[in-house]
């Protein structure tokens, strides 16, 4: 029984005896060879021909998928009510810090909110939520650094009213405590009664209803550890953080570079440490009710280079009245 016949370039109308070329630099070479039969350089014609064709068809399959790319990324870049943002609105070489302090602010809510803030899994929040996560979702040492920031800040206000929303069983509060009371809401109500931090916690899914179950200025300091980007109704929520607080209380987020993709919101994926930090900072100027955001980067030396987590802490001052 014959071999099977191994792919190559065979010229149109060429002899079972004549050899076949397998590149169309082995048909160059016979051709240009002074030694070769008339018989073979027609064939090496014929062989050169057909990779040209073969070359011409994949450029244009290539080009056409170029043109499609393109389209697709302009469609995409319709959809975002400010072409660019967050991204084309960072400093060149600007770290978190610089980002905020530097940015020019769109005229209007720079997203298209049933897209930016749509997600790979819509399905009910809480069924994912549902089994409680008695753990950490960020290292140590990230964990260490929000503890002892939040032990530079809470002191400034004596005997504050604290809420942390989208809260767990662990707030990362200080040890030594230096407030009057604390307040939790998130989903799981068995990581909720864990908390040793809460004097009292309401389970509360913020994506289906974004009100705070809680009088008007009745807060000092708000919190969010690592959870706003699960927010698909971000302003509203922090509309809602500017109505619980205090004239000149805080609200202080967290971030790092780690989620749940599934449920963080596509803008969130779509971009970078940096941006994250002016996404959030966005979230607390268009409510019109902070004075202007700030970042501080809390970050060790070895998240640079992938071996800790990063730390970054966006926050602001809510308006006098």
């Amino acid at each position: 029984m014959a071999a099977a016949a191994t792919p190559c370039f065979v010229p149109a109308g060429s002899s079972a005896r004549r050899p076949a070329f397998k590149s169309a630099a082995e048909a160059l070479t016979l051709q240009r060879t002074d030694h070769c039969s008339l018989a073979d350089r027609s064939s090496a014609s014929g062989a050169v021909a057909s990779a040209l064709a073969a070359t011409a068809a994949t450029v244009a399959v290539t080009a056409a998928r170029w043109r499609r790319r393109r389209r697709a990324d302009s469609s995409a870049a319709i959809l975002r009510a400010v072409a660019g943002w967050p991204s084309d609105f960072v400093a060149f070489g600007a770290g978190a810090e610089e980002a905020l302090q530097q940015v020019t602010w769109p005229l209007a809510w720079p997203y298209q909110d049933e897209v930016d803030f749509r997600r790979q899994d819509e399905s009910d929040d809480a069924v994912f939520y549902n089994q409680p996560r008695i753990c950490t979702h960020v290292d140590d040492s990230f964990i260490a650094r929000l503890t002892k920031y939040y032990g530079q800040v809470f002191p400034t206000y004596p005997n504050a009213r604290i809420l942390d929303i989208c809260s767990s069983w662990i707030s990362h509060f200080p040890q030594e405590k230096c407030w009057a009371h604390v307040s939790i809401t998130g989903m799981n109500e068995d990581e909720l009664k864990e908390n040793k931090q809460a004097d009292d916690y309401t389970v509360r899914n913020l994506n289906r209803g974004p009100e705070l179950p809680y009088a008007s200025e009745s807060f000092d300091i708000v919190t969010c550890t690592v959870s706003f980007d699960y927010l698909n109704k971000p302003l509203q929520v922090m509309k809602e953080v500017a109505r619980v607080l205090k004239p000149g209380g805080m609200v202080i987020l967290s971030t790092s570079n780690r989620c749940f993709p599934t449920k963080a919101v596509k803008i969130w994926l779509e971009t970078k440490d940096v941006e994250h930090c002016l996404i959030y900072g966005s979230y607390m100027h268009y409510t019109g009710s902070f004075e202007p955001p700030e970042a501080k980067d809390l970050s060790p030396p070895q998240a640079r280079i992938g071996f800790a987590d990063p730390v970054f802490v966006i926050q602001a001052r809510k308006k006098a009245s």
